[in-house]
């Protein structure tokens, strides 16, 4: 029987699915659903726009926190093309994984999951969505899957391809 689920999103539209998908199940069985991010610290930039370029994020953390850049950048690509001290970066990291986790745990109320908790980590994804998972205590984990297609995907590896080959519970993945 289902008794936790937990669900990784970096913010993606697959990952939005994916907490959809985790926010159904838990609500249905109404067990706890546990939402994890892991943060981006030393990401290829390229990664990081992409994420934050989909809802517009770094605008949205820089008036958050208060930041008074001379011309605030509009993508993650262009906070770090410039220097800028060390502590800035990681903040900014920082709230934009508070934010992604903020608005997944919104989307899994509406969907009507009641017992709904977030949580970060750092460090390579896999290992800390399946980290985050066991210390949840959840027996299903859902992550999206970006289609990389086969031949990206076996010379990169694949987030979700290792949270499937070593979680020791059941894993969902989502398209």
């Amino acid at each position: 029987m289902t008794t936790h689920v937990f669900v990784a999103t970096d913010g993606s539209e697959t990952a939005n699915k994916a907490v959809d998908m985790a926010a159904d199940v838990a609500a249905k069985f109404g067990v706890p659903l546990t939402i994890g991010h892991v943060l981006q610290y030393g990401r290829a930039s390229e990664e990081l726009a992409r994420m934050a370029d989909v809802e517009h994020l770094v605008e949205h953390v820089t008036r958050k926190a208060g930041f008074d850049f001379a011309n605030v950048p509009d993508t993650m690509l262009g906070l770090f093309e410039e220097t800028r001290p060390g502590n800035d970066s990681v903040r900014v990291i920082t709230l934009i994984g508070e934010e992604t986790l903020a608005r997944a745990a919104d989307r899994a109320k509406a969907r009507e999951a009641e017992r709904v908790t977030t949580v970060s980590s750092e460090g390579d994804a896999a290992d800390a969505i399946l980290d985050m998972a066991a210390d949840a205590g959840a027996d299903i984990v859902v992550v999206g899957h970006r289609g990389l297609g086969r031949l990206k995907t076996a010379l990169l590896g694949s987030v979700a391809h290792k949270v499937v080959q070593q979680a020791a519970c059941t894993v969902v993945s989502v398209r």
